[in-house]
């Protein structure tokens, strides 16, 4: 069975590890740090490593334990740096249990396979019971994104979560799409303020991005009254995106024709799909204006993948840009 979370007292925080049991004999250990603060205010999870190729989350939720302290703390910031070790342990997107992607199957299932139980046990014990979400990516070892903080609903100042993803200060801003299963999605779905974010990728560990996601969990916190002020200088204004990702028509090697931030008009080539004697299998082009927010970037694709993420710039209305 697996073991419920014990919260600590106000005034307290530490790390700590629990024992996980996915069923089948599958064991696995998450590491969880929590800090109280000694007066009330909201409650708050962080977690990253949900796919076991993307390191940034991880790292800044380490960097982010070392100073955060409850005499300077509202409220409770409960922190995941791992949410999938299954699948960090085998440096992959899925886990290699079950081979189920973590995020697609939140909330998951108590009875169901490892991964589906982990999401279970995740969802129930920790983003049902705050009143913030915040679930930090990257690109992982296949893809590679533009430096984006990802906000549900409409981009408009009065929407929470659209607040929070511009308090974060990373370049740009992206209108999430709703797709079942992921966290932030499911959990804004239960009624809390979720936020997702992604920072470049391929396998990388960016140090930018470790400090860039430090300052935007900060920035939080400031926002949500958790924390004083800080020294921070505030975050500058994003450009606001929508759109979601096109995907391969075939399978072969991927030449991509563009990079991160690029712009392209209605007809532009974005990237060609070559066979092993170098025949074209397929093109993909633009099909509307946009900004290349996010690539394939491993050389091998398959039929279906994500190939090119073209999103559309949207203002504060959610009105297409011209």
């Amino acid at each position: 069975m697996n073991l419920s979370y014990q919260h600590l007292k106000p005034g307290q925080s530490g790390w700590q590890t629990l024992a996980f049991e996915a069923g089948g004999g599958v064991t696995a250990s998450l590491d969880v740090f929590e800090c109280m603060g000694q007066s009330s205010g909201p409650s708050v999870l962080v977690t990253a490593g949900v796919h076991g190729d993307e390191y940034e989350g991880p790292a800044a939720i380490a960097e982010v334990a070392s100073w955060l302290s409850p005499p300077f703390l509202r409220g409770t910031v409960c922190m995941i740096p791992v949410a999938n070790p299954f699948a960090f342990a085998a440096g992959t997107r899925t886990s290699p249990v079950d081979g189920f992607n973590l995020a697609r199957v939140f909330p998951g299932k108590k009875d169901g396979t490892p991964t589906e139980r982990l999401a279970h046990f995740l969802f129930h014990e920790f983003a049902s019971k705050s009143d913030y979400v915040i679930d930090l990516h990257s690109g992982g070892v296949e893809y590679e994104f533009l430096p984006v903080a990802g906000f549900y609903g409409p981009a408009s100042v009065e929407n929470p979560s659209f607040r929070a993803a511009s308090a974060m200060g990373l370049p740009a801003l992206w209108q999430l799409p709703e797709t079942s299963g992921v966290l932030s999605r499911e959990a804004a779905g239960a009624g809390k303020v979720a936020i997702g974010a992604e920072y470049l990728g391929a396998g990388r560990l960016s140090w930018e991005g470790v400090q860039a996601y430090l300052r935007a969990i900060r920035r939080c916190l400031e926002l949500w009254q958790m924390l004083d002020p800080s020294d921070l200088p505030p975050a500058q204004e994003a450009r606001i995106f929508t759109n979601d990702w096109l995907l391969a028509p075939a399978t072969g090697m991927f030449h991509t024709r563009r990079r991160l931030g690029d712009g392209v008009t209605n007809g532009d080539e974005l990237a060609v799909i070559v066979g092993r004697r170098g025949e074209v299998l397929a093109r993909l082009a633009a099909q509307t204006k946009g900004v290349v927010l996010g690539l394939r970037s491993k050389a091998y694709i398959t039929e279906g993948s994500w190939a090119v993420l073209l999103a559309q710039e949207v203002s504060l209305r959610g009105d297409c840009t011209t």
